[in-house]
């Protein structure tokens, strides 16, 4: 694997950078992009360039430590870069969550929006149910993002002990394969790894279509090709607020828009009369049929949520959009605003298209109740929204 040669630059001071859990440093020719910094710390850092001519590096000393830094859990952190806030107190690591949605907030216009503290991971290590590895030479690890190089991974501590304890039957053994994804309950003794590994000298099974896990005591099949979330405790507390705001009485009719596997049309269902949930995919909706099974009051749709949302007319009583980074369509953002639900829930992984989507939303009939962050990913920058709206309209009085 081919790396890009770095280039040392001494003292330099690290600013507040954009929101991606970065640093940056402006130089007279560039600015740089850092990892493993934080704002007003002085630093060396260790400068790789991409072919496109930006600019990145890491810290490899710090001449002045921020009081919120402190000593990486992971003997990978810096050679590994999936985990950006690992020298990062928690407590920190929280704020500046929460900073980096305001940011996009103010970006999109909807300054003086109040956004709630994001709330904390009672697990800030070992959380995480899914892993995608990179292979070199039969090694599993990841790929540094700046130098390219690959790195061996023995033991992930963002990753729960199920994928743990099957890397360290795997490793030296998958030569077969350049990637590998490994899924493991946290509430089961059930796992997944695609590809499966046919010249591997392995006791351990692989291939499997789909595993199995628990949320709020429900069973969730989720085959390889489908999403679910990361985090089991706060995906189950954000069940929990959707329940709360969506204020469901048993007597209501809610859409669940890009559904997964069925989730929330799941753990809602016995708050509702009727549930309608959506969804592209077609495993996805496969498994989603597994997972409704003996719950008469789902009704499942596969179609792109813009095909459909529109026939809705008058249905809805509570929506939930839970669209991927990219955000909603417009489309469905425009049938949402001519026929609007009494009450809305936006889950969203990327801040920046909530504060886009929000925008149109709060320009028709909606208004704000609050923002809720919710820490799904521990370590790193990433973090979880949720964007509770009530309807204006006459047609829903209070």
């Amino acid at each position: 694997m081919n790396e890009i040669t770095p280039e040392i630059i001494e003292n330099v001071c690290l600013e507040k950078g954009a929101n991606s859990g970065l640093t940056k440093v402006t130089l007279p020719d560039r600015t740089l992009e850092i990892f493993g910094g934080i704002p007003g710390e002085t630093a060396d850092i260790r400068l790789f360039t991409h072919k496109a001519g930006r600019g990145y590096a890491q810290v490899i000393k710090v001449h002045n430590p921020s009081a919120e830094r402190v000593t990486p859990a992971c003997p990978y952190f810096g050679d590994c870069t999936g985990c950006t806030f690992q020298h990062i107190s928690y407590p920190h690591q929280l704020k500046l969550k929460h900073q980096i949605i305001l940011a996009e907030f103010e970006k999109a216009g909807l300054d003086g929006t109040y956004i709630s503290e994001v709330i904390p991971s009672a697990a800030e290590y070992g959380y995480r149910n899914h892993a995608r590895f990179s292979i070199y030479h039969a090694k599993l690890g990841f790929v540094n993002r700046f130098s390219r190089r690959h790195i061996q991974v023995d033991h992930c501590r963002i990753m729960n002990s199920g994928i743990n304890k099957v890397l360290a039957e795997l490793q030296d053994k998958c030569g077969e394969t350049r990637q590998l994804s490994i899924r493991h309950a946290s509430n089961k003794d059930s796992y997944l790894i695609q590809p499966k590994l046919t010249k591997a000298d392995i006791s351990i099974e692989s291939g499997q279509k789909e595993y199995h896990d628990l949320l709020l005591g429900h069973d969730f099949c989720i085959s390889a090709a489908s999403f679910f979330q990361v985090n089991n405790p706060q995906a189950e507390k954000m069940a929990g607020l959707i329940k709360k705001h969506l204020n469901l009485s048993g007597g209501e009719t809610l859409v669940d828009a890009y559904a997964g596997v069925g989730t929330f049309a799941v753990l809602l269902s016995p708050d509702c009369k009727r549930v309608i949930a959506i969804e592209e995919s077609a495993a996805a909706i496969k498994d989603a049929r597994l997972n409704i099974a003996g719950i008469d009051n789902i009704e499942l749709i596969q179609s792109k949520t813009e095909d459909v949302i529109s026939q809705f007319q008058g249905q809805m009583d509570a929506l939930i959009l839970d669209p991927s980074r990219s955000g909603a369509h417009p489309s469905v953002l425009a049938s949402i605003c001519q026929n609007p639900p009494r009450n809305l829930v936006y889950v969203a992984c990327d801040p920046s298209s909530l504060a886009r989507d929000l925008k149109i939303l709060l320009g028709g009939p909606f208004e704000l109740s609050q923002v809720i962050p919710v820490d799904m990913f521990p370590q790193t920058y990433h973090v979880e929204t949720l964007a509770l709206l009530k309807c204006s309209h006459s047609a829903w009085p209070e």
